[in-house]
């Protein structure tokens, strides 16, 4: 297993000890499961909101429908 290094700003290079490396590991691991549960948040929002839109024009299409009269519209046509 070959050793890792760690470069600083001024350009030396460090090397890690294992341990060190395994926490860089680890927080690479965790920074990438934060990033994936803000993306699942931001997915179910957006959920929310579309199943709302969706809701809301369902809830509109009825109470149209409820105010039109098929019956007395096709009967007293002029």
């Amino acid at each position: 297993m070959k050793p890792m290094y760690y470069k600083d700003e001024d350009g030396k290079e460090y090397k890690i000890s294992f341990s060190e490396e395994l926490q860089m590991k680890n927080l690479k691991a965790a920074n990438s499961n934060t990033k994936w549960l803000r993306m699942n948040f931001y997915a179910k929002i957006l959920l929310v909101i579309i199943m709302l839109a969706l809701t809301v024009a369902f809830i509109f299409m009825l109470y149209r429908l409820d105010q039109t009269n098929f019956f007395s519209n096709l009967l007293y046509r002029k």
